[in-house]
């Protein structure tokens, strides 16, 4: 329970560090490398990412795996598999230096009219370090998961945290004494590295892992790549459907479109990350109980995790309604006024899948995951059919609805029968919960919306003031009409803590 709590402590620390990196080191990064230099880094971490999608799903069937081993005590399985990851994830490296040297040296020729002799040259460098790290990390991801999978949560997100901070201010440092392209990339490299030498170094001397590469059981190697099939499935599918609107709006509606749309769900984005932080660490509890049949358990742990999500997700919702427009004419101008629009469209109906995301978990540890991976595929081709004629009539909000419409078919109506009907799970509990959240902050809303009529947010400084009004509203009548004992006492032992 305490690596949990830290874990996801750490988490929520690590995704504010990152918001503040986006907002503040990221201009800085571009007027320091110019456009042209910050574009060649965007276009290879964008390729380097199709690289990774190599891994396969096997990272969270590692996981997976050796969790059910250790809620059985077969010790000599978790070796095994060890071993088999290892020697796998050594396969996919190789692989995957093959695949990126392909990259290096065909995309420039594809992309040879725009670009000049030295910005390819540049490009074949940044990608060529990058790759070097990925592949590194394919092997070097056995030890992590498997310090994931003995929840040593604290440990891996402090040292994730330390590392990253400590890689921002070495590259603020290179940039201001005039350093380019090539010495960022080099730091992302070393500090990948010693990240991933910490974690072998704990994992060997804190829990002993070791490694047995004699051959596992036929019938656990099928059920393995079954596992990691419709994990894979998952990400391809993930990735394609968070990237459809940009290439539709692109297609149809042209690049002002695609970047006001960029925008909107740029929020979107750090909405799902808040969920992503808290369930991400509960696979290995949900093993232990799945292997002892405890469905009970783990639906009161579905609705648990479900309601502390609602608490920040609902907030930002909340404050997002309120004061979302008044902050996108701040950051970026009223060029773009629209994408606060398709932020709420986007938000609004993930706010449930997004406080289900512990569901997603469950049905990995349960092994039917693939029901949903089918889901996926049926949903994404609506969003096609549906978004195409909306994007081509109204651009990047009837492509925001086009989502919004898939989201409730597929996340909202199929997902929840399925926790009901297969998983067992308590949804009209869910929902209770759900509308207690829903008629407080829209409560909260309304009143924040009038003390705008007098307290506009047209400068930084009263959008800070309404920030924190909102916040401090939100939090009292939450503690004194929302939340429940549990939540009080957590609250409590987070602060004492601090």
């Amino acid at each position: 329970m305490n690596q949990r709590k830290s874990g996801v402590i750490i988490s929520y620390l690590i995704l504010a560090f990152n918001t503040l990196v986006g907002l503040v080191y990221t201009p800085f990064m571009i007027s320091k490398l110019g456009d042209g230099q910050y574009g060649i880094y965007s276009l290879a971490n964008s390729l380097i990412l199709f690289v990774t999608l190599l891994d396969l799903g096997f990272g969270q069937t590692l996981v997976r795996y050796i969790s059910g081993a250790r809620a059985t005590g077969d010790l000599e399985e978790e070796h095994r598999l060890n071993g088999f990851f290892l020697r796998l994830y050594l396969v996919i490296a190789v692989v995957a230096l093959i695949i990126g040297m392909g990259i290096v040296i065909l995309y420039p020729k594809l992309a040879v009219k725009t670009f000049s002799g030295e910005e390819i040259r540049q490009f074949r460098i940044v990608f060529a370090i990058l790759l070097v790290n990925v592949s590194i990390s394919f092997p070097m991801s056995v030890f992590s998961a498997t310090l994931n999978a003995y929840e040593e949560f604290f440990v891996l997100k402090l040292i994730n945290f330390v590392m990253d901070i400590l890689k921002y201010l070495v590259m603020v440092l290179l940039l201001a004494y005039g350093y380019k392209l090539v010495a960022i990339a080099v730091v992302v490299l070393i500090s990948s590295l010693i990240m991933q030498c910490i974690y072998v170094i704990y994992a060997v001397k804190k829990i002993g892992i070791q490694f047995n590469f004699s051959k596992i059981e036929t019938n656990l190697t099928n059920e393995i790549l079954h596992f990691s099939f419709f994990i894979f499935l998952n990400l391809i599918i993930d990735f394609l459907y968070s990237n459809t609107d940009k290439l539709i709006l692109g297609a149809v509606a042209g690049t002002v479109s695609v970047s006001i749309y960029t925008v909107g769900i740029y929020f979107s984005q750090y909405f799902t990350d808040l969920s992503c932080a808290m369930s991400g660490v509960f696979l290995p509890r949900i093993m232990v109980l799945n292997q002892a049949g405890k469905r009970k358990q783990i639906s009161n742990l579905f609705n648990q995790v479900g309601r502390l999500q609602m608490t920040l997700l609902f907030l930002v919702l909340g404050g997002y309604v309120c004061m979302g427009r008044e902050f996108i004419n701040l950051w970026v101008g009223s060029t773009y006024r629209d994408s606060y629009l398709i932020g709420i469209i986007i938000m609004l109906p993930s706010i449930v899948p997004l406080t289900q995301n512990i569901g997603i978990t469950i049905i990995r540890a349960m092994n039917i995951h693939k029901y949903r991976s089918y889901m996926y595929i049926v949903i994404a081709i609506v969003n096609v059919v549906i978004s195409v004629p909306l994007a081509m009539k109204y651009g990047g909000i009837g492509s925001a609805i086009g989502t919004c419409i898939a989201t409730f078919l597929g996340q909202i109506f199929f997902m929840n029968w399925f926790y009901a009907r297969k998983v067992q799970i308590n949804i009209r509990e869910y929902w209770n919960n759900f509308v207690r959240f829903l008629v407080m902050t829209a409560l909260i809303v309304i009143v924040v919306l009038g003390v705008k009529m007098f307290i506009p947010a047209n400068s930084w400084g009263s959008f800070i003031v309404l920030v924190v009004l909102f916040t401090m509203i939100y939090f009292v009548i939450y503690w004194l009409a929302v939340a429940n004992q549990y939540e009080k006492e957590l609250i409590l032992s987070i602060l004492k803590r601090f």
